[in-house]
């Protein structure tokens, strides 16, 4: 009896042991961090962010490709494709020679569609008058992805304006690019007007195929911004909403031609601040817009002279005319 209670004990010993070993190895286990996983890449550009928090980023990867990735807001990577028109000597050795740009989705488009530009500077960082861009077609939802690109080594090479916002989501899911030589795009600092001579008002399709081009060619040659709030509503026109309360039918008038043809740029337009005999020293700021069956609307504030906010209004109108339809 005493010898079974002598290894009733000894048991229970044991027992007590591996329990707490068991118990050591499983709070160890717990409390020791994860590994971070070990990415391919040698460096990455700082991500560009569009109006729901995917971030759009480039980066060099161990296999010697250059690849452009999306995380969603949780920082979750949502796209990953290596630009296959890159090739591996073209790659620079670190992300300050690689520029990048986001044509961000706009929700009366295509929420999922974003064009990235990617300049690559193959000389001095200082000089910079060699280099490669790539224009970049992301859709999220379906995950295809189209590239175009473009090298320059010598003035008379074919580009694009990224600056200025001369990239515009378009509609249909085009996308509104500026062409010309390096020395045409340009001309008198590549500012509007004459500086534009020579150059080329292209709409792409997503997978780069041309849909339409216009030459720029009139010395008040008009067309959309991509910082400007537009809704296009077909190939040549499109809504404008500025800030301070102008709402305006507009067209794209960009050639000698177009002129000619008596095409107007502003097919109608509403200046809130004057329809709503508003004191001079008031200001109205639009905080929303829209267009839907053939009627366009807009919110805005209306602020007195010390800044207080006054009233909300809503306005309506017709798109074809701009008749007012009331609120």
């Amino acid at each position: 009896m005493m010898m079974n209670t002598a290894y009733r004990q000894k048991s229970l010993g044991i027992l007590s042991v591996c329990l707490l070993m068991a118990c050591f190895l499983f709070s160890c286990k717990k409390d020791t961090p994860d590994i971070p996983v070990k990415k391919n890449e040698k460096w990455r550009t700082e991500a560009k962010t569009d109006s729901i928090g995917n971030k759009y980023y480039v980066v060099s990867t161990l296999d010697n490709t250059l690849e452009v990735r999306v995380d969603n807001k949780d920082g979750k990577t949502i796209f990953s494709e290596v630009c296959p028109t890159i090739e591996a000597s073209e790659i620079p050795e670190n992300s300050s020679k690689l520029f990048t740009y986001l044509v961000a989705p706009s929700k009366y488009i295509n929420a999922n569609h974003a064009t990235l530009s990617l300049r690559i500077v193959l000389d001095n960082i200082d000089i910079q008058e060699k280099h490669i861009q790539l224009l970049a077609n992301i859709d999220l939802d379906s995950k295809k992805f189209y590239t175009k690109k473009y090298k320059v080594e010598e003035p008379l090479d074919w580009t694009y304006k990224v600056l200025d916002n001369q990239l515009v989501q378009w509609y249909g899911n085009g996308l509104l690019v500026r062409e010309g030589t390096e020395k045409d795009l340009n001309r008198g600092g590549g500012n509007m007007g004459l500086g534009q001579r020579g150059t080329q008002l292209v709409c792409y399709e997503r997978d780069f195929s041309i849909r339409y081009t216009k030459d720029i060619d009139a010395s008040d040659a008009y067309y959309p911004s991509g910082n400007l709030w537009n809704i296009p509503i077909n190939n040549y026109e499109y809504m404008l909403f500025l800030n301070d309360g102008y709402v305006g039918r507009m067209q794209i008038v960009t050639s000698v031609e177009d002129k000619w043809a008596g095409k107007k740029v502003v097919i109608w337009r509403d200046n809130l601040k004057e329809t709503n005999n508003i004191p001079a020293d008031y200001s109205i700021k639009i905080t929303d817009y829209n267009v839907q069956n053939n009627v366009v609307s807009a919110s805005y504030n209306i602020y007195d002279e010390k800044g207080q906010l006054k009233e909300k209004r809503t306005r309506k109108w017709s798109i074809g005319n701009g008749m007012p339809l009331g609120s």
